[in-house]
Formats: C-alpha cells, sequence, structure tokens
C-alpha cells in the first residue's frame, strides 16, 4: 500500500477533485490521497476508502481529463415510416449537429446519424457525437436541446416513435 500510494502521487494518474472509476469497487470524486488509502466520495455523498494496492492492479478510469462527453443514442421509429422520412431526419439531425457550436465534429470527433437496424419493434436510428463541453451540467443542457430538436422533427415529418410491441395472428378453423 506504502509503495503504491508513492506510485499515485508521482504518476498522477489522478488528483483531488478528478471523477474517477475504480471498476469493481466505486466511482465518485477523489477526496483524499494518503499513503496507505485513498478516498473518493460517491455520487450518493457516501465516502469509500480503498486501498492503494488496488491502483497498482486496476485501471482508472478518470473523467475528468477527457476533453469531450459523448451522445450515444438510439432512437426507434415506427416500421410504417417511409424511407424518404427516415432520410429527412437523419439529414436534418446531422445538419443540427454540424452546424451548432455545442458539439464538435471533426476528424478526431465523428458524428453519426445513420439508420443503424431493423429491431423487433423499431427501425433503429443511431444517434453518436460529441458535446463540445466536459461540463457535467452544460452537457445535460445541451443533451436536453437535442432531444428536443429530435422530438421536434419526429413531429414535424409525421413520424412516430416505437415502443415494444407485439402483433398476435389467430387463425380461425
Amino acid at each position: 500500500n506504502l509503495i503504491s500510494g508513492i506510485m499515485i502521487l508521482l504518476e498522477k494518474r489522478f488528483n483531488l477533485g478528478d471523477v474517477i472509476n475504480v471498476p469493481g469497487h466505486t466511482e465518485g470524486t477523489v477526496e483524499h490521497i494518503g499513503f496507505r488509502s485513498t478516498l473518493i466520495r460517491k455520487f450518493d455523498t457516501t465516502p469509500i476508502t480503498i486501498p492503494n494496492y488496488v491502483f497498482a492492479e486496476t485501471p482508472i478510469l478518470n473523467y475528468t481529463n477527457r476533453s469531450f462527453r459523448r451522445i450515444n443514442w438510439t432512437i426507434g421509429l415506427e416500421y410504417s415510416s417511409s424511407l424518404e422520412q427516415i432520410k429527412d431526419f437523419t439529414q436534418s439531425t446531422k445538419d443540427f449537429i454540424s452546424t451548432n457550436k455545442n458539439f464538435i465534429v471533426n476528424e478526431n470527433y465523428k458524428c453519426f446519424i445513420t439508420l443503424d437496424k431493423f429491431n423487433d419493434s423499431s427501425i433503429d436510428i443511431l444517434i453518436y457525437c460529441f458535446t463540445s463541453t466536459n461540463d457535467w451540467k452544460l452537457f445535460l443542457k445541451i443533451k436536453e436541446e437535442l432531444a428536443h430538436f429530435i422530438k421536434n422533427k419526429i413531429e414535424s415529418l409525421d413520424l412516430n416513435f416505437a415502443y415494444p410491441s407485439q402483433t398476435i395472428y389467430i387463425e380461425k378453423n
């Protein structure tokens, strides 16, 4: 633990205030880094002390160090949707994201809005893009703005969101 604690301080894999995920242990904000253990405050405000040897043996996800936050949604549309409606929806959503300063689209951070698959109860559209921020509060606002755009666009194109359903056929003898 002592050697691991020194390595944590020297390697600087994470710092005080960083939001990290220790797979199999916890996720939260680093509050104290000691020589034998590290204190992490979980998002439900519960403190948890992790022995430092865990950090030497486990890959650590440091969310604070990422550049941007990603949106990865699947939007299910009804099978009654026409191909033209779907193309219009995907192109309009692509245009909205590509021209909006709240999103980053370049060679490193690509945007994909595409018909992804034919699911059991829906035609699935993949929406995969990156916001231009790492700030949680701003990310939520941008994500909500995109959700509003999608809802309005689906309504304006006379499309409908799909929901899980089954059709039962009854044969008469």
